[in-house]
C-alpha cells in the first residue's frame, strides 16, 4: 500500500482510508474482521469524526481493537 505524507506533520499513512461512519451498527466480531482485513491490506488510516453516531463508532472501534491479536500484549 502506497503511503502518503499527512501535510507537514511528517506522519505517513496509507493513501486509502477506511470509513468508520456506520460501524456502530456492526457486530463486534464483524467489525474486528473489517479492521483486521484493512490492516492486512496495508490500510492504516481510519476515518473517524465526532458526528459519526455521537462517539458510538469510536467506542465500537475500540471494542474491536480489544479483540484483535495485534493489540494484545
Amino acid at each position: 500500500m502506497k503511503k502518503i505524507n499527512l501535510g507537514n506533520s511528517g506522519l505517513m499513512a496509507s493513501e486509502i482510508a477506511l470509513g468508520c461512519m456506520r460501524i456502530n451498527g456492526m457486530e463486534v466480531n464483524d467489525l474486528e474482521a473489517y479492521v483486521h482485513t484493512a490492516l492486512e491490506c496495508g490500510v492504516d488510516f481510519f476515518d473517524h469524526a465526532d458526528i459519526y453516531g455521537g462517539y458510538a463508532c469510536e467506542a465500537a472501534f475500540g471494542e474491536a481493537l480489544k479483540l484483535a491479536p495485534y493489540c494484545q500484549e
